[in-house]
């Protein structure tokens, strides 16, 4: 099943940003960059980040929460490749012990969430 593979790869994600990132700016960068680096803190938080497909093809918030303490797997030797923003979709690109990854990101409402990790 793709999804709990999903969910895996956003938890580690987070903690690319943990290990990476500085910074507190109100950029778009900026705020993909902190909705990553709390994962990184709490890979449960990453939940209220996801798109709502996402969020309902793992059985609701309740299930995502679930998962995502499951599957934290601690890798926080994640390094940061790129964060790409062109208008109101987005990419961050890195590199951790699963390999390279993607994470695509869109905003909705004026907020970002995850739409896909490749």
């Amino acid at each position: 099943m793709r999804y709990p593979r999903t969910l895996a790869t956003l938890t580690v994600v987070p903690l690319t940003f943990l290990a990476a990132c500085g910074g507190g700016g109100n950029s778009d960068s900026d705020q993909i960059t902190k909705i990553i680096k709390n994962g990184g803190k709490d890979p449960t938080t990453i939940c209220d980040h996801l798109d709502a497909t996402l969020v309902k093809q793992l059985g609701g918030a309740a299930g995502c929460k679930k998962a995502a303490k499951a599957a934290d797997n601690g890798d926080k030797k994640v390094d940061v490749k790129d964060v790409t923003v062109k208008g109101d979709t987005a990419t961050a690109k890195i590199k951790g012990a699963s390999g390279d990854q993607t994470i695509s990101f869109v905003k909705k409402a004026g907020n970002w969430v995850v739409t896909e990790t490749k």
